[in-house]
């Protein structure tokens, strides 16, 4: 073991041009972070929020896959570097989307300039297994993760995990949802109670919930489609939701979704706690 560790060092730092160099405790957090899941963007963005030094993200990804980072290669890499662009179509179905359509949604939510707009879907493990569901909602300004485990993958179930999500934050924090027109999102009445707007997508367009459909990619890396979730609890989703809700994000200025969360909460706190204008 002894031998092998000091080859992996010696490995960090090969060739006279390489700016590694001899920076061990750099390449030890960056291996260490590799493999917690975060991607070489997210190491590099986060080392320059901090003022800390770093390499540039492509330089990175070159000493990757050189194996100047012990222990480390390019196959730790949950998300290569470049990625396909998907295309996206609309498919016409068979009947119109249950309640007010995504075409009738306030242009401010697209622009996310504003906060308190969420995304809202399911993530099942077997498809016949009872209680394998989980509601996922994704706030899209900050994006910011809320996983909550429910009993069931039904329109009453949905309600009631909604109620108690809600029931947690500031008034103001849930504006409004922008959900698929699956079975368990069809009372519309009953999400409508806790949650004021509600948009239903078009059918098959799951890009039109982007940052839902993104963050349910992170979450099938812990729970992989198919695989039973009987023995998933609460506490399970919410250490999956606080490592996605840490992570240094290139789309928010590696900054993480739980700090602007926070500050958004803590603007709502301060208005309900000011004192009424005469």
């Amino acid at each position: 073991m002894i031998a092998q560790d000091n080859a992996d060092w010696q490995a960090s730092a090969k060739g006279g041009a390489v700016k590694l160099g001899h920076n061990h405790a750099y390449a030890k957090a960056v291996s260490s972070r590799i493999l917690s899941g975060e991607s070489p963007d997210q190491i590099v963005g986060a080392f320059q929020t901090q003022d800390q030094w770093t390499v540039s993200t492509s330089t990175l990804y070159r000493y990757i896959d050189k194996g100047y980072t012990p222990g480390v290669t390019s196959k730790d890499l949950w998300q290569k570097s470049k990625r396909k662009k998907r295309k996206h179509r609309k498919v016409q179905a068979s009947k119109a989307p249950k309640g007010t359509r995504i075409e009738r949604r306030p242009l401010v939510i697209d622009s996310r300039s504003t906060f308190g707009h969420w995304e809202m879907d399911s993530v099942i493990g077997k498809a016949r297994g009872k209680k394998q569901s989980l509601l996922v909602l994704t706030e899209r300004r900050t994006r910011f993760e809320i996983i909550f485990r429910t009993s069931a993958k039904t329109s009453a179930a949905t309600v009631s995990a909604l109620s108690r999500i809600v029931s947690r934050f500031p008034e103001g924090t849930f504006k409004t949802l922008t959900v698929d027109n699956g079975s368990e999102f069809q009372d519309a009445d009953g999400i409508q109670v806790l949650v004021p707007g509600l948009y239903y997508c078009h059918p098959y367009t799951s890009c039109e919930r982007g940052s839902n459909e993104n963050a349910n990619r992170i979450i099938r890396r812990f729970l992989p489609k198919g695989k039973s979730m009987r023995n998933v609890r609460q506490k399970d989703c919410d250490a999956v939701a606080r490592y996605m809700n840490n992570m240094h994000r290139k789309v928010l200025g590696y900054r993480t979704a739980a700090e602007l969360f926070e500050e958004e909460l803590a603007c709502l706190r301060q208005d309900s706690a000011a004192p009424a204008s005469v």
